[in-house]
């Protein structure tokens, strides 16, 4: 028998794990519900500021191997959009670049004026040139096609100072972004 000292006798239910889920289920949603929210907010900030941007985490390059190590600007001048590029001669002998083919991936367009000519071991040609009536999205990615043909002037394989009769064909590409002039 209980004491009760003159108080009503009221039975209170006992607290029981079973009665508490409710409060279990809110609190983790809760927790889990602000870290959520934050993770939103956080992925709202950086895909805002750009950064997040998919052309702004492609990179710019020129691959044409390791032989030849380039430097490249693609750029909208007057309605046209035109590239300048160097194209170094890592060969440890004068080579001569019979052409080179830079086209657009996505149009096919190419660039037109890109020479060639004669470039001793460790040296480096200049070239531009200008993709007819087209004027590609200033700030935007693009990705060039290039094929480089090239004859060896090395001593060994030509006769009298001349360069080679064999041509050779490298096949790369440009990544860049369109700048404007």
């Amino acid at each position: 028998m209980k004491n009760l000292k003159g108080q009503a006798a009221i039975e209170r239910p006992s607290v029981t794990a079973r009665s508490m889920k409710g409060q279990a289920a809110i609190e983790y949603i809760m927790t889990y519900g602000w870290a959520i929210l934050a993770l939103v907010i956080v992925l709202g900030i950086l895909f805002g500021s750009g950064i997040l941007n998919p052309t702004y985490l492609v990179s710019e390059e020129c691959d044409l191997g390791s032989n030849f190590p380039c430097n490249f600007i693609v750029f909208n001048q007057a309605g046209e959009t035109k590239i300048s590029m160097e194209i170094y001669n890592g060969f440890p002998y004068e080579i001569e670049i019979i052409g080179i083919t830079v086209e657009e991936k996505d149009t096919g367009s190419v660039f037109t004026g890109l020479g060639g000519g004669r470039v001793d071991s460790g040296d480096k040609i200049t070239m531009q040139g200008t993709l007819p009536d087209t004027e590609l999205a200033s700030g935007s990615m693009e990705k060039f096609g290039v094929t480089l043909n090239y004859v060896s002037c090395a001593p060994e394989v030509s006769e009298g100072g001349g360069c080679s009769a064999s041509e050779h064909t490298i096949s790369g590409k440009i990544v860049a972004r369109i700048v404007s002039e």
